[in-house]
């Protein structure tokens, strides 16, 4: 049998305003005014000479006893002194939210994606498909986070912006179509769109995950080259993921759109602090995006506050309800009184009549 004591009992009562203890003498400063009224008051009425004059002596003085209405007045002050202490009851720790980042997802949406060269399920499906699913099951997963989708082909649109709606983020996710854009793999652009949604003076710093079954752009407005640099001067991270083909090697490589050289997924991902996973599986594809969530973890702060119910309202009603009884108190006693009175004088004429 567990033994208790009252202060383990009352650990969890705390007070928001401690400072108001400091009113409480104000208590029977009030006591002591109610009695002072109520003797004087006792004293200034009639006197009458009593014959038992010296048993009286012995009796205690009704003057030296506070009125019912002012001890109910000192106790509602009470009450109230002990609502402005705001008490508090302390229930469980409180967990924090946790502290995302936003992962925005550049999807390749070319023809080539339509290659039914993967297995979901143990049936084949396309590599666009499989990317989706994978990559839904993560951002489920992914409290905290926001999620933003960037499809790209021949141009490059967003899907949807950083958003903390998971459940959207998934849907719009799944409504990504190949051929959505035309063919031609404008990376460069779809990095530099991501670049200007993203949020980069949070806690922490945003990531872009690229989906694409080759990496190569064919045009765009912006070059590879150029989106990857300006993803490193803002330090935000590119993770590829290659889904198909042949595995890239960190070679550049030329096509006419640009004048330089431009870097394939390896060389993006290492030029930004990113990584590069090869993920021509779908096992592959889901140890890929552990591997990010690892990599780009959210924060999950340590509880640092419990949670408090306030219990200052039922302090605050009592010392109303004293002081309604305060107010009413010399109607109720003058009230009582009077059938006292009338009840002994009703006596009295009873006795007279027997007597007689």
């Amino acid at each position: 049998m567990s033994s208790w004591s009252l202060p383990q009992v009352l650990a969890p009562l705390v007070w928001g305003r401690p400072w108001a203890a400091l009113l409480l003498p104000l208590v029977p400063w009030a006591l002591w005014v109610a009695l002072r009224r109520h003797a004087g008051a006792v004293s200034a009425g009639p006197r009458l000479v009593h014959p038992d004059l010296l048993g009286l002596l012995h009796a205690r003085s009704p003057g030296r006893r506070p009125s019912p209405s002012g001890v109910l007045l000192a106790g509602a002050f009470a009450c109230f002194i002990c609502a402005l202490a705001q008490p508090q009851w302390l229930g469980a720790w409180v967990t924090p939210p946790a502290q995302g980042r936003d992962v925005v997802v550049l999807l390749d949406t070319t023809l080539s994606m339509t290659l039914k060269d993967l297995r979901w399920n143990g049936k084949p499906a396309q590599r666009l498909a499989v990317v989706q699913q994978v990559f839904s099951r993560f951002v489920q997963q992914s409290l905290g986070d926001r999620f933003g989708i960037i499809a790209y082909g021949a141009h490059a649109a967003t899907l949807l912006p950083p958003t903390f709606d998971r459940q959207l983020a998934r849907e719009m996710l799944m409504r990504a179509q190949a051929n959505l854009l035309g063919d031609g793999g404008c990376l460069g652009d779809a990095i530099s769109l991501a670049l200007r949604q993203l949020n980069k003076h949070g806690h922490l710093k945003p990531v872009l995950v690229v989906y694409s079954d080759n990496g190569w752009s064919q045009g765009g407005h912006v070059s590879p080259a150029q989106a990857a640099a300006l993803a490193r001067a803002l330090g935000v991270r590119v993770f590829t993921v290659q889904v198909g083909g042949t595995p890239a090697d960190g070679t550049s490589y030329r096509v006419p759109a640009f004048t330089a050289r431009q870097p394939d997924l390896r060389a993006i991902a290492a030029l930004t602090g990113g990584q590069y996973f090869y993920a021509a599986s779908t096992g592959a594809q889901e140890r890929a995006v552990q591997a990010i969530a690892q990599l780009a973890p959210t924060l999950r702060p340590p509880p640092r506050r419990r949670s408090a119910r306030e219990l200052a309202p039922w302090p605050l009603a009592s010392g109303m309800l004293l002081l309604a009884l305060a107010s009413a108190w010399p109607l109720v006693g003058n009230g009582l009184r009077r059938r006292l009175t009338a009840a002994d004088a009703t006596g009295d004429h009873a006795l007279q009549g027997r007597q007689a």
